[in-house]
């Protein structure tokens, strides 16, 4: 029974060994969030089409006052063609091929959002308050699914 046990003990042991090291390699080789990009007066990161980018986009997220994560009703992810970052009648930002994840950095204020999804067009209001930004989960009707 002592064999046994102690046989466990070391499968456990290097699986623990095996893991930390796997962890510690992917650490080094974590995939980079993509560039900001200027838009108007607006820098952007927009990208998070695979599941490494989308990662590295949620790890940085808390820098960026107004974040955006576009999916269906299902979870799945989507892509507008464009989003269009309004403030009163200004345009501030017109981003091409925008999502599923934004990180904008804007000051706090009021925004409408709006998504040209094929030939829908989707408007969003959103508030960024002063401390801790926004996160927007804009969900996708079904009509543009």
């Amino acid at each position: 029974m002592n064999h046994r046990k102690n046989l466990l003990a070391s499968l456990g042991i290097c699986a623990a060994l095996g893991t930390a090291g796997a962890w510690a390699q992917g650490e080094s080789d974590m995939t980079v969030p993509p560039a900001p990009q200027s838009y108007g007066s607006v820098q952007v990161i927009n990208g998070g089409v695979d599941l490494d980018q989308a990662d590295a986009i949620k790890r940085i997220q808390t820098r960026y006052p107004l974040r955006v994560e576009i999916s269906g009703r299902g979870g799945d992810y989507y892509v507008a063609d464009r989003v269009k970052v309004l403030q009163g009648h200004d345009v501030l930002a017109e981003i091409p091929n925008a999502g599923p994840w934004l990180l904008m950095d804007v000051p706090p204020g009021r925004y409408t959002l709006v998504g040209t999804f094929g030939s829908t067009e989707i408007r969003r209001d959103v508030v960024v308050p002063t401390h801790n930004g926004t996160t927007v989960a804009w969900i996708v009707p079904s009509k543009v699914e």
